[in-house]
């Protein structure tokens, strides 16, 4: 697949009243099949930076959000409001078995990209352990997908 957009990524977790932040931004590709729409992108392994590694993000028509992630950190992440799923997610150090609980999920992509906001909770043995913020923006590259440019552009 192509890399023709570029995605911003933002994650904020909160645990104990502390808050982690991350920020991504990377080229993607970005489709639609059979009524869903995909984002997917290369991401490069924790534990060995040299593995690459492709995250997919898959959206429904009933704005069902599941993040498909590989490398040593594999695991389905599916986000629909109101709704609490099981987690299988595969570290370094071997499967935890979590509970995603899904606050929030509003999408509003077209054939040209938009935005995903996602607010959900995390449990270990349905004690809270995490409360996420996600939100996704894919918008088409102006330029070659490789410059510089292309990511600084608002």
């Amino acid at each position: 697949m192509e890399e023709k957009y570029i995605l911003s990524v933002e994650g904020k977790q909160t645990v104990d009243g502390q808050s982690d932040k991350i920020d991504l931004q990377t080229r993607a590709s970005y489709m639609m099949k059979n009524g869903n729409r995909y984002i997917s992108y290369t991401e490069y392994d924790t534990m060995n930076p040299k593995q690459t590694y492709r995250t997919t993000i898959k959206v429904s028509p009933e704005n069902i959000v599941t993040v498909m992630k590989g490398g040593t950190e594999k695991h389905n992440l599916m986000l629909e409001q109101g709704v609490r799923h099981k987690c299988e997610y595969i570290t370094g150090f071997g499967m935890i078995s979590l509970g995603v609980f899904t606050d929030s999920v509003k999408v509003n992509l077209d054939d040209k990209g938009g935005e995903i906001k996602v607010h959900y909770n995390i449990d270990v043995q349905s004690e809270l352990a995490s409360v996420n913020e996600l939100t996704i923006n894919i918008k088409e590259a102006v330029n070659d997908v490789g410059s510089y440019s292309d990511i600084e552009q608002s």
